[in-house]
């Protein structure tokens, strides 16, 4: 991953972006995998997204996206770790859409608002949020993308009070409570209680936590 530009001379250090999860199954093997196994991993996203996990069986997984058992033990040796696999790919996608979304030319809150906006479009569904609860391996996979998501927006918050843009404070706070009311929405039913969508309730938490930085 590229180190994102935010101004000539300040960046996403590449200590930030070096510290990203390494992916469970990497480009250049997902890549070997071929056309048909990379078409099973997006219809298993869609899948597990829209229903969770923990009531499939790896047979029951073959027949809801059509394909053989062998198929999907090309992919992953378990139905753990194909689960894992393809949370991983979702996580790994939110990533990059999230420091794409950065433009360098933006003030300090402009583009912390883009970070977090711009994963919002590749979230984990709450069928599959509510299935992790029970499930070690998926949650310290989770943690470890939502634990980069913090050290992203802790630097973004760094370079706005070098700027002068923010008064001076703590970033990790900062950097907490954004990304912590952020994966907030996404794993509890906040959405469904109150309606609104997931865009308007983070567009709302970052009004409010940017116009405290001032």
């Amino acid at each position: 991953m590229a180190v994102i530009d935010i101004t000539p001379d300040l960046t996403i250090d590449r200590i930030v972006l070096d510290g990203a999860p390494r992916p469970l199954l990497t480009r250049t093997a997902e890549a070997r995998l071929g056309a048909t196994h990379r078409d099973v991993l997006t219809r298993l996203d869609q899948l597990l997204m829209a229903n969770g996990f923990t009531s499939f069986t790896i047979v029951d997984l073959a027949r809801e996206v059509g394909c053989s058992r062998r198929t999907l033990y090309e992919i992953a040796p378990s139905k753990e770790q194909l689960v894992l696999i393809v949370l991983d790919r979702r996580l790994h996608s939110m990533g990059r859409a999230a420091l794409g979304a950065i433009d360098p030319a933006s003030d300090s809150a402009d583009q912390i608002r883009q970070y977090i906006q711009g994963a919002i479009g590749h979230e984990v569904f709450s069928p599959m949020m509510h299935d992790l609860v029970e499930h070690a391996p998926a949650l310290r996979l989770v943690e470890r993308h939502y634990r980069f998501s913090m050290s992203v927006v802790q630097r973004l918050v760094s370079i706005g009070i070098d700027r002068g843009e923010f008064a001076p404070i703590d970033p990790a706070i900062v950097a907490a409570v954004v990304t912590g009311s952020s994966h907030y929405f996404m794993a509890s039913d906040v959405i469904s209680d109150t309606g609104v969508p997931l865009a308007e309730l983070v567009s709302g938490m970052l009004d409010l936590v940017l116009a405290g930085l001032n």
